[in-house]
């Protein structure tokens, strides 16, 4: 074989490689928030176990996404855009969130997890006590704190560099089973295990 052709055929193999790990690495982390995402995969797999919680901040974050489904706020709503809508939307990635099909829901198996992982952080005796309390109360069905404590996180937690109208809100009100329900249709997290 001649030189050109030799030199031909490996510049279309590199081409080809290249390609093949462009193409991967879009669908791999090239996220597009809808109603109809679906996660599947080695993703699915750690997302759901909470692999990822490794500080106090991510447990703060996973706190805050899984009471999203409980909390309304009409100046939320005006915020997101979500005037329409009969819930309150996710928040926003730029604020440090989750886009809203990775959020897991309020089940007592995911508070059960969260609470085994403040158990392992070092925390003071007043702030684990605090956590805790509130991770019990949820997973007996008592939800009289969670406007509070959401509030209350969301407030620690989100990059108000890129949204400082979001610390302003003080209307947020424990949801209706109506608006919970639309809330988990809307983002496919009704029959989600997790």
């Amino acid at each position: 074989m001649n030189k050109a052709l030799i030199k031909k055929i490996i510049l279309s193999m590199i081409g080809i490689l290249i390609f093949c790990i462009g193409s991967y690495t879009f669908v791999k982390f090239n996220y597009i928030e809808g109603s109809n995402q679906v996660l599947s995969g080695p993703e699915k797999a750690g997302r759901e176990r909470f692999e990822y919680l490794s500080n106090l901040d991510d447990v703060n974050k996973e706190i805050i996404q899984m009471t999203s489904q409980k909390v309304d706020s009409q100046q939320l709503k005006s915020l997101l855009g979500g005037n329409d809508k009969d819930f309150t939307p996710a928040y926003l990635s730029s604020l440090g969130f989750d886009l809203a099909p990775y959020y897991r829901t309020l089940t007592v198996e995911n508070i059960e997890y969260v609470e085994e992982y403040v158990k392992k952080l070092v925390l003071d005796r007043d702030k684990e006590n605090y956590y805790l309390s509130f991770l019990e109360e949820w997973k007996v069905g008592d939800y009289s704190r969670v406007v509070v404590v959401h509030k209350k996180l969301f407030q620690e937690y989100t990059f108000f560099t890129n949204g400082r109208e979001f610390k302003e809100i003080d209307d947020y009100r424990l949801a209706t089973a109506e608006e919970e329900n639309a809330f988990l249709d809307y983002y496919s997290l009704n029959n989600k295990e997790g």
